[in-house]
């Protein structure tokens, strides 16, 4: 059951999120990873639209090598960032998710995690997503049997307000959304100085056509309440045609909340 915000709680909260705002990843999962399946590409390619030369690590589940379908594709931010210990990252982390629920999709990891605080962040996110939507997924759709129309973007603190951020950015431009489903755990303030300056942000959008599933989930002692639940609540009152809107909170921590999220989403998108 997702918690109401309180307003008396809003100065400790306030605190709390300022501290949480430029986490990077980890977890406090200690479960041992399954038996490696399918095949991880290395790779890495180089952004004209900020210059910046981006690690890149493909995930093809084992029935890729024989079947004949194109596949749903993730693309998660910070792929690179330390999750759940030495030599553990996200990108690894998530892919073993994957392959414990036989998910038949795949995964790209984004490393980059040193630009976090300038490409999660306007004016950088615009460059970034361009990179994303105009560079990778092309470069993914042309290299695997990868499905442009079933595309998910998901992303952890900074890298939640980036995926918050790129469906309001083409949504303002008139551009449909370029994901199938948006995936933002634990966003914070991004760029902006309080949760009002996040919803000031979103509410531009007010009236758009909205093709799409947003995921907005977090937790309960983490930025969830102050921000998610707030910015969910504003757009479920919004008039934003075809917009599916979903959130969820988790007793967890602000990182720990990034691995439930994933698992759910998983199950409700592509089980």
């Amino acid at each position: 059951m997702v918690k109401g915000f309180q307003p008396s709680r809003r100065t400790a909260l306030v605190t709390v999120a300022a501290a949480l705002t430029a986490c990077g990843g980890g977890s406090s999962g200690d479960a041992d990873p399954p038996a490696a399946v399918g095949q991880v590409i290395n790779s890495t390619l180089k952004s004209t639209s900020n210059g910046n030369t981006y690690p890149i690590q493909v995930y093809l589940p084992q029935t890729y090598a024989t079947g004949t379908t194109l596949l749903p594709v993730i693309y998660a931010t910070e792929g690179d960032a330390q999750f759940g210990g030495p030599n553990r990252s996200r990108f690894e982390v998530f892919k073993e998710v994957m392959q414990r629920q036989g998910t038949q999709a795949i995964l790209v990891g984004i490393g980059g995690t040193a630009w976090r605080g300038s490409d999660f962040l306007m004016p950088g996110a615009a460059k970034y997503l361009d990179f994303i939507v105009k560079e990778l997924a092309p470069t993914i759709e042309r290299d695997y049997r990868a499905d442009p129309k079933r595309r998910a973007l998901s992303g952890l603190s900074h890298g939640g307000y980036f995926v918050v951020a790129a469906l309001i950015l083409e949504a303002r431009a008139g551009v449909p959304p370029s994901f199938s489903y948006y995936l933002a755990t634990e966003g914070s303030v991004g760029e902006h100085t309080s949760p009002a300056g996040v919803l000031a942000f979103e509410k531009q959008i007010d009236g758009k056509p909205l093709p799409t599933t947003l995921f907005l989930a977090g937790a309960s002692g983490g930025n969830h309440p102050l921000i998610g639940i707030p910015l969910y609540n504003q757009m479920a009152s919004q008039n934003l045609p075809g917009l599916v809107l979903l959130k969820a909170e988790y007793n967890t921590s602000h990182v720990g909340a990034d691995l439930p999220a994933f698992e759910e989403a998983l199950k409700r998108f592509l089980p």
